[in-house]
C-alpha cells in the first residue's frame, strides 16, 4: 500500500500550486473590485458584448482611481495586464469557449455598473481617492 501511494505523493508534490482566482466584483477591497470591472470590460470588448456607455465611463473612472493608488509604472503595468484577456491567436474555438464563460459575468457587472449601485461604487472610489490625498 505505501509503494503505490509514494508515487501519487511524488506527483501532488511537483504539481504547479493553483492559479489565484481573479479579483471579483463582490470583493470589499476597492482596489480588486476595480481590477474585476477592468478585466471585465476588457472581456467584454474581447468578445464583442455590448456595454453601455454608463458602464465604460463608470469602469474607466474606477479604473482611474486604482491606476492612482501609486506604486509606480511597474505596479501600474502589473494591474494593467492582470486585467488583459488570455492572447488566444488563431484559436478560435477556444476564445468562443472562454467568451461563453465570461457572458454571465460581463452581463452582471453590465447591469451593477448601469445601476444606482454602480453609481455607489463610483462615489465610494471616488471618496478612497480623496482620502488617500
Amino acid at each position: 500500500m505505501r509503494v503505490g501511494l509514494l508515487p501519487l505523493l511524488l506527483l501532488l508534490g511537483c504539481a504547479a500550486p493553483p492559479e489565484a482566482a481573479p479579483p471579483s466584483l463582490d470583493s470589499p477591497d476597492v482596489a480588486a473590485r476595480s481590477q474585476a470591472i477592468g478585466r471585465l470590460v476588457r472581456a467584454g470588448q474581447a468578445c464583442n458584448l455590448m456595454l453601455s456607455v454608463t458602464t465604460l465611463d463608470r469602469a474607466a473612472r474606477i479604473e482611474a482611481v486604482a491606476l492612482e493608488q501609486g506604486g509606480g509604472t511597474a505596479a501600474r503595468d502589473d494591474i494593467l495586464r492582470s486585467m488583459a484577456p488570455p492572447d488566444f491567436g488563431v484559436r478560435q474555438p477556444e476564445r468562443d469557449r472562454w467568451c461563453t464563460g465570461q457572458r454571465p459575468e460581463v452581463e452582471r457587472m453590465n447591469a451593477l455598473l448601469s445601476s444606482p449601485a454602480g453609481a455607489a461604487l463610483l462615489q465610494q472610489a471616488e471618496v478612497a481617492r480623496a482620502v488617500r490625498r
